[in-house]
C-alpha cells in the first residue's frame, strides 16, 4: 500500500513553533510526524457535526428497539430541548445563557 503525502503550509505563532520544535526534538521524531499524529488525535477526539448526529440516531434506534419507540409527548420534549440547547448567544456545548427556570424539560444542563 501507497500512502501520498502533500505539502501543506501553516502560520503558527513563533513561541508555538519554538515549543513543537522543542518537543519533537526531545522526542527524536520529526516535526512533520509530531503534527500529524497531533491532528489525528484531535479529529479522533472532535468528531465532526455529521459523525456526532449519526451517533445520536444510532443510539436512539438502540433505544427503541430496546424499549419501544418514542412517543409524540416525549420527541416534543426532545425538540424543545435541543432547541433550547442550541439557542442563539451561548457556548458550543450549552448554547445561550440560561433561562430562569433551566432547560423545558427540567433537567440541569
Amino acid at each position: 500500500m501507497t500512502i501520498e503525502n502533500r505539502h501543506l503550509t501553516l502560520r503558527l505563532d513563533a513561541g508555538l513553533i519554538a515549543r513543537l520544535r522543542d518537543y519533537a526534538q526531545a522526542d527524536r521524531r520529526p516535526v512533520d510526524a509530531v503534527v500529524a499524529d497531533a491532528v489525528e488525535e484531535y479529529l479522533g477526539a472532535h468528531p465532526n457535526h455529521e459523525q456526532r448526529r449519526a451517533a445520536g440516531l444510532a443510539a436512539m434506534r438502540e433505544y427503541e428497539a430496546e424499549y419501544g419507540t418514542f412517543t409524540e409527548e416525549e420527541l416534543a420534549a426532545a425538540d424543545a430541548r435541543i432547541d433550547w440547547l442550541m439557542r442563539p448567544g451561548g457556548d458550543d456545548e450549552h448554547g445561550g445563557e440560561p433561562l430562569e427556570g433551566g432547560p423545558p424539560d427540567g433537567r440541569d444542563v
